[in-house]
């Protein structure tokens, strides 16, 4: 499990290292809908801050743990309908960057749901 921390420690870190530029592009580009710019400007470097705060920080109460999964999996969500939107041409862009994306996040997703203190915390309640 140690192992599997330090690949999530690694891949959180990454993560947050595109959040952090596409925010920045995402804030003063001058094409793209509004949906677009806050999947860009919010949903993105929220979710890959939630990430490493739930591989950083060993004891996150539950309800910590279900809001960082959620916003990762809206995370997802939103990648992989833009990737479908850019495929099918309603959307300009290269889908397969979009779909990217979304790798990283559901990793994270899977992570918190294996999280052994997660579970064992959700049994004792």
């Amino acid at each position: 499990m140690a192992l599997y921390r330090i690949l999530m420690l690694i891949l959180a870190v990454i993560q947050v290292l595109f959040a952090t530029p596409t925010a920045l592009v995402g804030a003063f580009a001058d094409g793209g809908s509004i949906g677009e710019r806050l999947l860009l400007i919010l949903v993105h470097p929220f979710a890959a801050i939630g990430l490493l705060m739930l591989v950083v920080l060993p004891r996150l109460p539950v309800m910590a743990i279900r809001v960082i999964v959620a916003l990762l999996v809206l995370n997802v969500a939103a990648d992989l309908i833009l990737a479908l939107l850019i495929a099918v041409g309603s959307v300009k862009g290269d889908w397969e960057l979009a779909a990217a994306f979304a790798a990283i996040p559901s990793i994270g997703v899977v992570y918190a749901v294996t999280r052994s203190d997660l579970r064992a915390q959700s049994r004792s309640c």
